[in-house]
């Protein structure tokens, strides 16, 4: 029965996550900065945030934003979850620092490694005051919910020989190159959120992103759409392009392709 506020457009699996628990998640409208704090709705108990790379159009919560999204959960008495879920991968300048840093007592700070190693190794992490920590650790007992005692291991190990911070500081070169390479081959058509993170957005016409990712998949480029990140009408569309997952040839080919789609359909 209570209200959660979920970025709009914005993560479908945390709104899922709401409703499997009878959370009615509101949409709160996002910017090119990320979540605009004064149009949060009423009544909210907890907002869920993407503010180091908004997900999925891409920006960075500004300084002032932040204070006041915490000036906001103070005056509430509500929880902000910040969802920090590839903030390693800058390609402009240095993360801001963690909202949870500034405001630990109204903020539970969520990680993974979902985006540094791979979805595979199922390890992720929460930082939040200690009766939470508490609270959600007793109910993730109840529930059963565990991670495998080898990739907790795995990661500590990555951790402590500093090996992690080698990996990750070499694949921000990677995906940088990947980037790139999208922005050379794509930069003629808007793009959103291509200064960090592993995926940027395409922004186009109404009406065009459907027969492009109907064409793509044809010949063999998945890509997906805006839209899907809506719970309501959206106000922006475009394609969204992930580009963890493929080598810097793959990307240009893939973008290659687009741009040849995209611009078939604006000439009709």
């Amino acid at each position: 029965g209570d209200r959660a506020g979920v970025e709009e457009p914005g993560y479908a699996n945390a709104r899922e996550v709401l409703a499997a628990r009878d959370v009615e998640a509101v949409p709160c409208p996002v910017d090119e900065h990320g979540l605009i704090v004064d149009a949060l709705p009423g009544g909210l108990r907890l907002v869920y945030t993407t503010p180091s790379h908004q997900y999925p159009l891409g920006g960075r919560l500004p300084v002032p934003r932040r204070q006041a999204l915490l000036a906001w959960a103070r005056r509430e008495d509500a929880l902000i979850v910040e969802d920090d879920y590839d903030s390693e991968f800058r390609y402009d300048v240095a993360p801001l620092p963690a909202l949870y840093g500034l405001g630990p007592d109204h903020t539970v700070y969520l990680g993974t490694t979902s985006k540094t190693l791979t979805a595979g190794v199922g390890t992720g992490w929460l930082v939040a005051r200690p009766d939470l920590v508490e609270a959600i650790a007793e109910t993730r007992l109840r529930l059963n919910d565990s991670t495998a005692v080898v990739s907790q291991e795995a990661v500590r190990i990555l951790l402590e020989r500093g090996d992690l911070d080698r990996h990750v500081r070499r694949m921000r070169a990677e995906y940088g190159r990947r980037r790139a390479a999208i922005v050379e081959t794509l930069g003629h058509l808007p793009l959103l959120g291509d200064t960090a993170g592993l995926h940027l957005v395409v922004e186009l016409p109404a009406g065009v992103p459907d027969p492009v990712i109907e064409r793509a998949a044809e010949r063999g480029v998945l890509l997906s759409s805006l839209e899907e990140r809506y719970s309501t009408a959206p106000d922006v569309h475009g394609l969204v392009l992930g580009y963890g997952g493929a080598t810097v040839s793959q990307v240009r080919s893939g973008c290659s392709l687009v741009r040849e789609l995209v611009r078939e359909e604006l000439r009709r």
